[in-house]
Parts: structure tokens; C-alpha cells; sequence
């Protein structure tokens, strides 16, 4: 049984990861088809098709950047934005699969503590991963005051304020989610050594 489930989670593991792979470089290359098509020949069916594809992704960040006619930057940070979110959501999916099968594997070798310390391990890891998220996501004019952007703040903010409280940002610089951050990969090492090890 333990095996099956083993082989299960490698497996969603293995389609998550081809499916993030799939879209990443799906979104590169329908933007360096935007790039060219629009400097080759910007009238053109397959330009307006390719168009209609990339336009919901950089229209809203062209519409956010300071500076005039910034979608050729705007294409960029769809690349950026694309290869962060995948490498996030790869991540995560990773963390929380390793730590559900460390759970499985504790309750089935009937070690309580083992299963206990996979969970808490899996919850810092997502936290930790939240984070870093929001804090790449607070970099983003667009992404700020977006649905994503409010889910994100409602998830890590009973976490960060206590660290806020105690370092008062320096100017428009926020220290405190450094120390939060290093202080939940400790507690990471140490749920895996004393707990799981």
C-alpha cells in the first residue's frame, strides 16, 4: 500500500513538473513570437492571433510601468514573472508531496512522532515558501493590489506582524521578513533533526 503511494505521489510530481515546464516555455515562446512578429510584420494574421494570446498577460503590466511604450520591457517581466511563479509553484508542490508521504510513512510504521514532525515540516516549508512569494510579489506594480496579491498577505501576515513589531521597517525597507525567514529555515532543520532524523 505504502509503495503504491509512493509510486502515486512520484508520479503527480513527475505531471507537475512537465506540466509547469509545458506552460513556461509555452508563454516564452508565444512572447519571442510577439518580440519578432511585431518588428517583422505587425499586421499580419498570425501576429494578431499571437497578440490576442500575450495581450491579457502584458497589457496589464504595460499599463502599470512608469515609463511610455514599455511593452517591450513588460514582455520581459511575463518572462520573469512566469519563471518565478513555476519555480514557486514546483516547489511547493514538491515540499507538500514529500511531506505527505513523510506522514503516510510515519503512521504506517506506527511512529507518531516521525508523521508529527513530517507536518510541521511541510507547514514551515510552505510558509517559508509563502514569504518569499509575497515578498517577490510586493516587487510588481500590477501585482500588489491584485486578488493573488490579498490571498497571499491574509496567509503570512499573522506570521510576519510579531517580526514587524519588533524590527519597525528602516525607511521603505522591511527587514523583518529576513529575520522571520531565517528563523523558519532553523526551525526547518531543527523539525527535521530532532523530529524526523
Amino acid at each position: 500500500m505504502l509503495d503504491v503511494l509512493r509510486h502515486a505521489i512520484q508520479l503527480i510530481l513527475e505531471a507537475v513538473n512537465i506540466l509547469v515546464t509545458v506552460l513556461v516555455v509555452a508563454v516564452v515562446v508565444l512572447i519571442a513570437l510577439r518580440w519578432i512578429l511585431l518588428k517583422v510584420q505587425p499586421f499580419g494574421w498570425l501576429s494578431f492571433q499571437v497578440r490576442r494570446l500575450t495581450d491579457p498577460m502584458v497589457d496589464p503590466i504595460s499599463n502599470s510601468l512608469p515609463m511610455p511604450h514599455g511593452a517591450g520591457f513588460a514582455s520581459l517581466l511575463v518572462v520573469l514573472i512566469t519563471l518565478l511563479v513555476a519555480y514557486f509553484s514546483k516547489e511547493m508542490a514538491r515540499e507538500l508531496l514529500f511531506s505527505l508521504l513523510g506522514v503516510v510513512d510515519g503512521l504506517a510504521t506506527a511512529s507518531l512522532i516521525a508523521a508529527l514532525g513530517w507536518l510541521l515540516y511541510g507547514t514551515v516549508s510552505i510558509l517559508l515558501l509563502l514569504i518569499v512569494l509575497r515578498i517577490v510579489m510586493s516587487w510588481i506594480p500590477f501585482g500588489r493590489d491584485s486578488r493573488f496579491m490579498w490571498t497571499l498577505y491574509g496567509l503570512t501576515e499573522p506570521v510576519m506582524a510579531p517580526f514587524r513589531n519588533l524590527i519597525p521597517p528602516l525607511g521603505m525597507f522591511d527587514l523583518s521578513p529576513i529575520l522571520l525567514m531565517f528563523l523558519l529555515s532553523f526551525v526547518k532543520t531543527a523539525i527535521y533533526g530532532l523530529l524526523i532524523g
